[in-house]
This record gives C-alpha cells, sequence and structure tokens, in this order.
C-alpha cells in the first residue's frame, strides 16, 4: 500500500459566499468526483464515502491565539495536540531576543525607538495619546543572533471608545451584507434558508421589522440585498433558478423586490454574471458589476430601476493584466455618490512591491477613474455619508479590518472602529450609512458573521 501525503497549509474551510469562497467558484473536477459533488464548506466539515473521507478541524486545537505551522504539522503527523502539550501556539523560527516598538506622531517613514520589550510580553498600552491625532508604530523583532525582522506599519487615530451594538438580540445564525429601510425600522440581509428538515440550504435574502421582529423570505439564492433611498423596493442579486445550459454554471440577476406589492422584477438576463448592485440617491437608477461586455475585467453598468436599456459606464482599464484571477483586476463593490455624479469603488493599485486596493471614483457618463483614497494599506468598501460630504470605508491601516472615514474636502481622516474588538468583515462586504447619518451599518463575527452598528459621534 502506498500513501500520498499531500500538506495544503493555511487553507481554511469557508462559507457558502461564492465572491468570496472561491472552492464555490473554481473548476475542481478532481475534489467534486471525490466529494461527490459536494462542496467544501465549514458547514459540512465532515464527509464520508467509500472512496473519500475528510473532516475540518479547528487550527487552534483548543488554545487560544495564532495558530501557527510548527506545531500545527506537529499534530498532524503525530495525531498528538502539540499546542496544548506546550501551552502555545509555535511557528518555525526561533524567538527573538525582544522587540524593539518603534512609533511616530508624524508620519510612517520617521518611525523612532519608543520602547523595547521582552519576548514574552503579549500586549503594550502606551498612553497620553492625543485624540483625533495619527500616529504610526512597526515592531522590530531583533534575534539573539543578530537577525532583524520589521513588521508592517500600522496607523491608529485614538478617540473615545466607540458604542457599537448588535443589531439582533440573538446571535444565533448568519446575517451579513446588511442595508437599512428609508426609515430605519428594518433592514434587509444575507443569511442562510434552511428547507428538508435543515438538510438543504441556500444563501438568500430576508428582511427584517426591528420593532416586531418579524423576519421574511425574499428568495432563495440571492445575495448582497440594497434597499431603495426611495422606496419600499430592495435591488439583490440571484441565480435561482437560472442554468447556463453550454457552461455548466449558474449566471446571475439583478433583481428588484417591490414590497407593497410582493413582486420582483429581473433587470439583467441571459448567460453573464451581474452582482452587487447599488441604487441612485433618487432612486431611478441601480449601477451594478458585471461581465457582460466579455471583456478581461467586471464592469460597471446600470439600468433603469423599472427596467429598461442597461448602460455600460466602464470599460476595461487594461492595468492589471498580470493578475490571472479576473475578479483581481476588476472594480469592488460599487457606491453612488449623493450628488448622484459619479460611482466610488475599490480596486488593486500595482505597488512595489505588490498590491493594495485604493478607492477610486468615476462618473456616471463615463471616462477615467480618479484616485480619492490611497495608502499603503489595503482601503475599501467605501460609502458615502446622506449629506455626501464624507465617505466611509475599511482599511487595514491600523492592523486589523476597521472602519474610517475622510471628509471629502479636507481629506481629514477619522478612525471609527478599533477599540470594541469587534472586526469588521471587509473586502467584498458592505458597510452602510443610516439614513439619519447617526450610525454605519457593519458585519463582524461572533460565533456567526452578524450585523452591528457603530454610533458615530
Amino acid at each position: 500500500m502506498k500513501v500520498l501525503f499531500f500538506f495544503w497549509d493555511g487553507v481554511g474551510l469557508g462559507g457558502k459566499d461564492p465572491e468570496i469562497n472561491p472552492f464555490l467558484t473554481a473548476h475542481t473536477p478532481t475534489l467534486d468526483f471525490l466529494l461527490g459533488g459536494s462542496k467544501i464548506l465549514a458547514d459540512n466539515s465532515i464527509y464520508t464515502s467509500e472512496i473519500c473521507s475528510y473532516k475540518g478541524i479547528d487550527a487552534q486545537l483548543d488554545i487560544a491565539g495564532i495558530p501557527q505551522s510548527a506545531t500545527g504539522q506537529a499534530t498532524l503527523l503525530t495525531g498528538l495536540n502539540f499546542p496544548k502539550l506546550i501551552g502555545k501556539h509555535y511557528g518555525p523560527k526561533p524567538n527573538p531576543d525582544h522587540f524593539d516598538i518603534l512609533m511616530s506622531d508624524s508620519n510612517s517613514s520617521k518611525l523612532e525607538l519608543y520602547t523595547t520589550v521582552s519576548n514574552d510580553i503579549l500586549g503594550l498600552t502606551i498612553g497620553n495619546l492625543i485624540n483625533g491625532n495619527p500616529y504610526y508604530f512597526a515592531i522590530k523583532a531583533v534575534g539573539q543572533n543578530g537577525d532583524n525582522i520589521l513588521s508592517k506599519t500600522i496607523m491608529v487615530i485614538p478617540d473615545y471608545p466607540e458604542n457599537t451594538q448588535t443589531l439582533f438580540q440573538t446571535i444565533d445564525e448568519s446575517r451579513e451584507f446588511g442595508s437599512w429601510s428609508p426609515d430605519e425600522l428594518s433592514v434587509v440581509y444575507m443569511g442562510d434558508y434552511f428547507w428538508n428538515n435543515g438538510n438543504n440550504s441556500a444563501i438568500s435574502v430576508f428582511i427584517f421589522n426591528l420593532l416586531t421582529k418579524e423576519k421574511w423570505l425574499v428568495e432563495k439564492n440571492s445575495f448582497s440585498p440594497e434597499w431603495s433611498p426611495t422606496e419600499q423596493k430592495i435591488a439583490y442579486h440571484t441565480d435561482y433558478g437560472e442554468v447556463n445550459s453550454s457552461l455548466k454554471y449558474r449566471p446571475t440577476d439583478i433583481a428588484v423586490y417591490n414590497i407593497q406589492n410582493n413582486t420582483i422584477k429581473r433587470l439583467t438576463g441571459g448567460d453573464s454574471y451581474n452582482f452587487r448592485p447599488t441604487w441612485s440617491p433618487d432612486g431611478k437608477w441601480i449601477a451594478f458589476l458585471s461581465d457582460k461586455a466579455g471583456g478581461n475585467e467586471y464592469n460597471i453598468w446600470k439600468a433603469p430601476a423599472d427596467s429598461g436599456t442597461l448602460i455600460r459606464i466602464t470599460t476595461d482599464f487594461n492595468d492589471l493584466s498580470d493578475l490571472a484571477i479576473m475578479v483581481d483586476r476588476s472594480p469592488r463593490k460599487p457606491s453612488w455618490s449623493k450628488d448622484g455624479k459619479s460611482i466610488a469603488f475599490a480596486r488593486f493599485t500595482k505597488t512595489n512591491p505588490g498590491y493594495v486596493l485604493d478607492i477610486y471614483a468615476v462618473s456616471v457618463s463615463g471616462g477615467n477613474k480618479t484616485l480619492i483614497i490611497s495608502s499603503q494599506w489595503d482601503d475599501y468598501c467605501p460609502a458615502h455619508s446622506p449629506d455626501g460630504s464624507t465617505i466611509a470605508f475599511v482599511s487595514n491601516r491600523s492592523g486589523s479590518n476597521e472602519i474610517w472615514s475622510m471628509n471629502l474636502q479636507t481629506k481629514k481622516l477619522k478612525q471609527i472602529t478599533g477599540s470594541s474588538g469587534q472586526w469588521v468583515i471587509g473586502s467584498w462586504g458592505k458597510i452602510e450609512w443610516s439614513p439619519s447619518g447617526k450610525e454605519i451599518l457593519f458585519t463582524s463575527n461572533s460565533g456567526f458573521n452578524t450585523l452591528y452598528t457603530v454610533e458615530l459621534n
């Protein structure tokens, strides 16, 4: 008997959103054969058949902290829980002798030594910082043999601790990608819809009344809902009942659900992938991403909200051709400006080395993209404030995904989240201002992905 041991480090079990879980969209004929068509998902972490078995495991192995390769691989090879045996997760490199904490209150290129801590210190509190002022930090790991490893620089803007609240009394199911009703009495979101006694499920769009606690299904196999700013209508994209007969994949369409008469209208059709809709501020148009043009990127299109001719806003930018995956070359979720004149979106920018996500805008009439927010970090998920003066976004500049904002006139930055520990699910996710401008709705994880609000002071 021969055994081929294939170790795939750093791959986790994801959720059911095909836009953030590549296992749902990738062409994997061998895995499909071995798993009988079943997909590798966090909710389906055990599979057994005559030819294949797999089981998902918690990489933390009952020990808090970030899993590391050395103890993880030792556990897989021996069957012994090495993190539990030694009381921690341990990486492949020797521990440093100490850490130098570097800091600057002016810019990231002028870091100076603030203090030195021993290698067993896991946290450090730095006081006497001025609220509203930016600070930059980095950590240098100093080895006993003189080897130094410098971390990436982070940026923070201290403020009073934010007030975050979950939107639901219990966190017992996934609720994400939320959007407010104009009166702020209801939200629409993505969640799991179950049928056949819980044996089948699909990501679907739901409406939830915050007063009555009533919940109802809009449509199965549906994603990325957004409430109209002016009417009782909801835009979303759906692949329910759609199959491309020749290419054997499921195209998606932009749909609008009318709450008042309980009807659904498709705005797109055919074999293209149309997704991530956003409303114009007057509620007359819906912008979305699509591969309808058949190019190398998803382009931004717009359609009349009551159906009509589709209009292509952007063409391929053709400046990221070295990226192999189409979604990486393309704009991400669009956000319509409050004056109705432009659409903001995040997109990769080539740097030296690598790439970062910057935020751009393009006129609703088309043309070249204009850079709005650029940094050495990833900035994405733009959302315009109701008065149009500010744009909120998600950034990892503080070391984790948090909500930031920038005044479009003064360019002044503000860090909105960071002290509560409710890190923000971003990248292909969504944040949204409340119509009153007093809160921002976002998704975080507390066992399940769920919706939170943060107050704006």
